[in-house]
């Protein structure tokens, strides 16, 4: 292609050129520069042209420009989010109920179409820090909404407040790293302590009766 098919002008090869685009991010619309970049302009029009090489090369590049931005601003990125709902093995819908957003906000956080609040990038933090954390979240939801993901945590729901606990007594422990026979174990030695201190309080008062 040798004259612009627009206004039938002379275009000229660009190579390592730069672009801006226009991006939504946290901080409302922002032009992004992408770099590194081939492409076909019209000297007259200024129209741009991509070849399918090119235009791949440019949805690389504009990535990982989106990416740069992300770090900028302190948010998590595309890849960091997908890996969070990956870890507790959660559709884009069910992290959108489990965060109490709307629909479609994951799959543009995902893929660079906008990025999600400060607020909504700490409760993701949180997320992915404290196991704890997740499965109180997990307990506030409907239940037909997240079977499969209940289903694999449903020993550690049962034991939250031991687990809680444990995480407290032993802050440098990962929890899902504990096993179940150790999780139960400390269950058991919690409930024998409480049962013994109850009998304790109850011989404490039979005796001060009888006195």
């Amino acid at each position: 292609m040798n004259k612009c098919p627009v206004c039938n002008h002379k275009l000229t090869k660009i190579i390592n050129g730069t672009l801006q685009s226009q991006h939504k991010t946290s901080n409302g619309c922002k032009d992004i520069l992408v770099e590194n970049l081939s492409y076909t302009k019209c000297d007259y029009c200024n129209e741009i042209f991509f070849a399918p090489e090119e235009s791949k090369n440019y949805e690389l590049q504009l990535e990982k420009a989106l990416e740069k931005e992300r770090k900028c601003e302190n948010l998590l990125t595309a890849k960091e989010i997908k890996l969070i709902r990956k870890k507790y093995d959660l559709t884009q819908a069910q992290l959108e109920l489990l965060l109490k957003i709307g629909p479609k906000n994951v799959a543009k956080w995902e893929t660079y179409k906008s990025n999600q609040s400060p607020t909504i990038d700490n409760l993701l933090r949180r997320m992915e820090e404290d196991y704890c954390f997740f499965l109180k979240m997990l307990n506030s939801v409907e239940v037909k909404d997240f079977q499969n993901v209940i289903t694999k945590h449903s020993f550690y729901l049962e034991k939250i407040s031991i687990i809680e606990l444990i995480s407290k007594l032993y802050p440098e422990v990962n929890i899902k790293n504990l096993s179940k026979e150790f999780v139960e174990y400390v269950d058991k030695v919690i409930k024998e302590l409480i049962l013994a201190t109850v009998k304790k309080q109850k011989s404490q008062l039979i005796l001060k009766e009888a006195v």
